[in-house]
């Protein structure tokens, strides 16, 4: 997918973050936006800001959707069908998350944050990959997480609803060979987002201070791996050396995710036995 030019492109979580990122790059490159976010004030700011910065690009459609929410995917989708007249790309960026002792986080928000990280793009994928098929092109990015590679300290609903959609973005590769529509991962690290402020805290450990990845940066990374053509996408240095170690070394990723574990706790507030 060398030339992004006049493909249209449904980026989802779009109102801030890695997101918004993305559609500032795919407006730069002169792709046709679709943009969501469950926040239509946050969305509609967005859509202001790229044709105030891009004046000649199309004016992207904005639609406030729940992915969660089956049915507002499907009327989504109708949407872009009608005034796009379809889909090139899909993102499925939209995330939230639950930060804390796993054993602190209730079954609650275990859900919610599979209905959101999960099954949200379940819905987009599964209403969108007719319309890539018929035209026997298309692609589909997963914005994944490191905390998919393996399970990270305190994140674990996060870990696993990212998890899940890596698994289904490579069962969809192989099953998809032949057809023209391509999947990408991607596992981006710790980015300078409004994420942090909105997850829930359920107690007992904070988090890191950073240095954070830029999501401008991100985004930008992004599509050239697009343009390129990648099917996985790892983008900090500390990603790329999980992915070495846990399958040469695993015994090191074991003990560093435990250290990692330690020092991130929050002492005063250990379990009492």
């Amino acid at each position: 997918m060398s030339e992004i030019r006049d493909l249209r492109v449904l980026i989802t979580g779009a109102s801030s973050g890695i997101g918004k990122a993305l559609a500032f790059e795919f407006a730069n490159k002169g792709a046709k936006l679709a943009i969501t976010s469950r926040s239509f004030g946050s969305l509609r700011k967005v859509a202001d800001e790229l044709e105030d910065t891009f004046p000649g690009i199309q004016a992207p459609l904005a639609v406030a959707c729940d992915v969660a929410n089956r049915e507002k995917v499907n009327q989504l989708i109708k949407r872009c069908e009608d005034q796009l007249g379809g889909i090139d790309i899909l993102i499925n960026n939209a995330g939230t998350g639950v930060y804390g002792y796993s054993e602190m986080t209730a079954l609650e928000d275990f859900r919610s944050v599979m209905e959101v990280n999960f099954f949200g793009a379940v819905h987009c994928i599964l209403r969108v990959l007719p319309l890539l098929k018929k035209n026997g092109s298309g692609l589909i990015v997963n914005i994944s997480s490191v905390a998919a590679m393996y399970g990270v300290p305190y994140l674990g609903a996060y870990s696993a609803s990212k998890a899940a959609l890596v698994a289904l973005g490579q069962s969809l590769r192989a099953e998809l060979a032949g057809s023209g529509v391509s999947i990408m991962n991607v596992y981006p690290g710790y980015t300078q987002t409004g994420f942090f402020e909105k997850e829930k805290n359920v107690g007992g450990a904070h988090r890191p201070p950073g240095p954070y990845v830029s999501p401008q940066r991100v985004a930008k990374t992004i599509v050239r791996a697009i343009k390129k053509e990648k099917q996985e996408l790892i983008l900090s240095l500390g990603g790329k050396m999980l992915a070495l170690s846990r399958s040469f070394l695993p015994w090191l990723v074991i003990r560093v995710m435990k250290r990692i574990a330690n020092k991130l706790r929050n002492k005063k507030e250990e379990f009492n036995e």
